[in-house]
């Protein structure tokens, strides 16, 4: 007989500070797009458990972006191994699954600023490509004021080229 799964109880999308207490940990923040594809994830995610499907690709999404934002990129978020190439070196990235997060971060006033969370597929040049949509957010000046505050270099726009994205 099988064993039954495990009921798990989803937090609010609204608890994204991370679990840990270290005095290391960087305070996160998000954008309203990037918070809104958060809370997105979790409805949907709380949908499927309200029907008992844990193994709903919805919840797997939630708990993964859950856990990048609430472990992984609090714990560190300059490490370079994240980091978009060329003019958007001061960007940081991470793949989780079909995911991409993208964010920003200040060491000296330890804050992170999650800018982008995609809901798209990866395919280079597409005008879904989620590295294609940042791009256009920094071109648009959107996110021009998140960058002064956090003390971190603004990229010169260029209308022609990638901005660091990676192949």
């Amino acid at each position: 007989m099988a064993k039954p799964k495990q009921k798990k109880v989803r937090q609010s999308p609204q608890a994204i500070a991370p679990s840990t207490s270290s005095s290391l940990v960087y305070e996160v923040e998000m954008t309203r797009s990037a918070e809104t594809v958060y809370k997105d994830l979790y409805r949907k995610a709380k949908e499927a458990e309200l029907k008992a499907d844990y193994t709903n690709s919805n919840c797997t999404t939630f708990d993964m972006v859950k856990d990048v934002v609430k472990r992984i990129i609090p714990g560190d978020p300059i490490n370079r191994k994240y980091a978009l190439r060329g003019e958007l070196s001061n960007v940081f990235r991470i793949r989780k699954g079909r995911m991409r997060i993208c964010w920003i971060a200040s060491s000296k006033h330890r804050r992170v600023c999650i800018l982008f969370i995609s809901e798209t597929l990866r395919k280079e040049g597409d005008a879904s490509d989620p590295y294609v949509i940042l791009q256009q957010m920094v071109d648009s000046g959107t996110l021009d004021a998140l960058f002064s505050q956090f003390g971190v270099r603004m990229p010169r726009l260029h209308k022609e080229g990638h901005l660091g994205m990676p192949q």
